[in-house]
């Protein structure tokens, strides 16, 4: 019921005129705020917010100050001079650090950014594009990172919050759509001495290549005035990587791909709006089309879903399969009434061909999350052992389909049976209830040295639509 009512502010916000408030600079900054349309580009290290309507308007919370010096891995980004075109301007940089110290906005349900502009650091701010963008993080035993954009030209109180989330090493962080402007302006900022790649992707029956290229970033950040493909990046030092994500708009495939709704070997029922839709997500993720790549169902079917609008949903795995037989693959479900789609981060991978592969995930859910794990294994397999803590359960399989109850938040192995007992295939299975910095290869989010894999760039090359550092000032 409150996320209903969350949602329903949400919606109506823009046609609210808050009451008079006894702090009236607070809802002067406010009402600006409100007058500027914020939307986040698609990427899976940050959540950007959305300056909120007038259900979150009213007297500053108190900061709670979080005991301890920020973690050390910390400490290089937050000891790193501010970097922008407006990073020598003394006077603008203090009054967004008295801005931020005030504003009630940076909130995320108790913690905020420190109200002692002593504890504000500016790690960045300036113009990039059409874009003035700040970002701002406390200095304490739990930083807090808070970004905030405008027009070239703003004053430090013109500027409207666009994020506000945990701190990490490094980030990147996008801004799209307000005031008219189209422009997806994307920052990639870590210590200083960092190094910055961006990779392109190739997806294979076993996994993800990945080929990185260093990118030009003479005043110590990458600032793109206009990301206008979905890119991957990172940050290293030392030749640790300390920061990975996928920022930019993923865009259409172009034209719609075609995908056969019937699912391979008969597994489940055919689905085909579901699967068409589901099928043209995954090209979008993963720019997977062509004459080379084929898309096919590796399941699919209609179940009870509580929480939509008729209790029922298509649920559909799809497939984009690549020459080598294999390829990435997403789950997602449809309401079957309104069309609501949602997806689930183990409903996305790596898959093989379908007579070996064996794939477990948790379904999509829209009121309640279900204990049930999916199973999906090679048509052949007839029985599934799932092994949780030394205690094996089983489940009866039909073309190899079926599933289970097991607690969530588990760390199973998974075997899986012909008719005549023998070992068709194994697989570990680890909860994920997250989205990382990549959904079909988790193992790719790890921090740490660089694979001895990859290549090593001989020349830094500047990608296409960005804006290199002396042209945004």
């Amino acid at each position: 019921m409150i996320e209903a009512l969350r949602a329903t502010l949400d919606r109506h916000a823009a046609e609210v005129t808050p009451r008079p408030d006894p702090y009236p600079r607070v809802v002067s900054r406010h009402r600006r705020r409100r007058r500027r349309v914020t939307a986040a580009i698609a990427a899976v290290a940050l959540v950007f917010v959305v300056a909120p309507g007038a259900w979150l308007l009213g007297r500053p919370q108190p900061y709670l100050p979080v005991a301890g010096p920020p973690p050390a891995a910390l400490l290089p980004l937050l000891n790193s001079p501010t970097r922008g075109s407006l990073a020598g301007d003394n006077a603008y940089i203090e009054s967004l650090r008295q801005l931020v110290a005030e504003d009630d906005t940076n909130s995320d349900g108790g913690s905020r950014l420190p109200d002692d502009p002593g504890l504000i650091k500016v790690l960045f701010v300036g113009d990039i594009g059409a874009r003035r963008i700040a970002v701002v993080a406390g200095v304490d035993g739990k930083p807090l990172v808070a970004a905030y954009q405008g027009k070239p030209g703003d004053d430090a109180d013109e500027l409207s919050p666009t994020m506000l989330a945990e701190l990490e090493p490094a980030l990147g962080t996008g801004f799209a759509m307000d005031n008219g402007n189209a422009e997806r302006t994307y920052l990639l900022l870590g210590p200083v001495g960092a190094v910055y790649e961006t990779a392109e992707t190739r997806y294979t029956g076993t996994g993800i290549q990945r080929n990185w290229t260093r990118l030009d970033a003479p005043d110590g950040y990458v600032g793109i005035a206009d990301l206008v493909r979905q890119q991957r990046f990172r940050v290293l030092t030392g030749g640790t990587v300390l920061y990975e994500t996928e920022g930019g708009a993923a865009a259409g495939p172009g034209k719609t791909v075609t995908v056969d709704p019937q699912p391979a070997a008969g597994r489940g029922r055919p689905m085909p709006a579901a699967a068409t839709q589901i099928a043209n997500s995954l090209a979008t993720l993963t720019r997977l089309t062509g004459p080379d790549v084929t898309y096919r169902v590796l399941w699919s079917d209609e179940i009870d879903m509580p929480g939509t609008s008729t209790g029922r949903a298509a649920v559909v795995t799809v497939q984009a399969v690549t020459a080598d037989g294999g390829g990435p693959y997403a789950t997602g479900t449809i309401d079957t009434g309104e069309g609501y789609y949602r997806d689930h981060p183990s409903g996305y991978g790596i898959a093989g061909d379908v007579e070996h592969t064996l794939l477990a995930m948790r379904l999509p859910w829209y009121q309640v999350e279900s204990d049930r794990l999916q199973i999906i294994a090679p048509p052949a397999a007839v029985r599934a052992e799932v092994v949780r803590d030394g205690q094996t359960a089983e489940a009866t399989l039909v073309n190899g389909v079926g599933g289970l109850a097991v607690p969530l938040n588990s760390q199973l192995t998974i075997r899986v049976y012909d008719a005549t007992g023998a070992l068709l295939a194994t697989s570990a299975y680890a909860d994920r209830n997250e989205f990382g910095c990549d959904r079909f290869d988790p193992a790719a989010c790890a921090t740490g040295p660089a694979p001895s894999g990859t290549p090593t760039p001989t020349s830094a090359v500047t990608p296409t639509a960005v804006v290199t550092p002396t042209a945004t000032r």
